[in-house]
């Protein structure tokens, strides 16, 4: 779906490109392509806020009182007043309308709080990539020494002593070779094809997904990094 324009719906929805209605469910995979499309630099449309006329003003809960108690305000003198009263308050200069309201700011924290998790796991991906050995280079053979469970007894402190094994914890990997041959063929049909050295592919594709995962490192905001 090609977003356009999200209209916030006061009951608590939203209209897209005028036509369609997504409700605001975290679950909803229309809704979250409204988050992205906010966290793209798009704003949404207000809801609409209707404004009250002088009438609708007047004979609402601010307005006239009720007629028992106007009654009442009769027999006291103080009715005319009283109407007096509401028609300045509320003035036939009112005539009401629609105005757009603000952007609730629960939506706006909802794009952003997707787009720092988005913003996260991308970076943790791109480390983890870097922290891949480059194939180049290829990586050398890691040992250490660990515990494999047998123990014996040390005379000269009189306690039992783990025994050490040498472990393999990294295996070594040879570095690739730097080019390779690959048969090149011409258009001409009656060609001979060629045969050209070129860098190894798997360099290559090495090399742009690290230089690709740096750029995903050095342009994540330093809050993300934080976390």
């Amino acid at each position: 779906m090609n977003i356009e324009t999200v209209k916030i719906q006061q009951d608590s929805g939203y209209l897209v490109n005028g036509n369609m209605f997504v409700p605001e469910a975290e679950g909803n995979r229309h809704y979250q392509m409204i988050l992205d499309w906010i966290n793209d630099g798009n704003t949404p449309i207000g809801p609409d806020i209707i404004e009250p006329d002088y009438v609708a003003l007047r004979t609402g809960p601010e307005g006239y009182a009720p007629t028992g108690e106007q009654l009442g305000m009769i027999a006291d003198g103080i009715q005319a007043a009283h109407v007096a009263e509401v028609k300045a308050k509320f003035p036939k200069s009112i005539t009401g309308g629609v105005t757009i309201g603000e952007v609730p700011q629960e939506l706006l924290d909802a794009a952003a709080d997707k787009l720092f998790a988005q913003q996260l796991a991308a970076y943790k991906a791109a480390i983890h990539r870097l922290e891949q050995y480059i194939v180049a280079d290829g990586r050398p053979e890691l040992t250490e020494m660990q515990a494999m469970g047998e123990q014996v007894f040390n005379e000269e402190t009189g306690e039992m002593e783990d025994v050490l094994h040498e472990v393999v914890v990294q295996t070594a990997i040879e570095p690739v070779e730097p080019t390779v041959e690959q048969t090149v063929y011409s258009d001409d049909i009656d060609a001979e094809p060629t045969v050209e050295t070129v860098t190894n592919p798997l360099i290559v594709t090495d090399e742009a997904e690290r230089a690709s995962a740096q750029a995903v490192v050095d342009g994540t905001p330093d809050a993300v990094k934080e976390a």
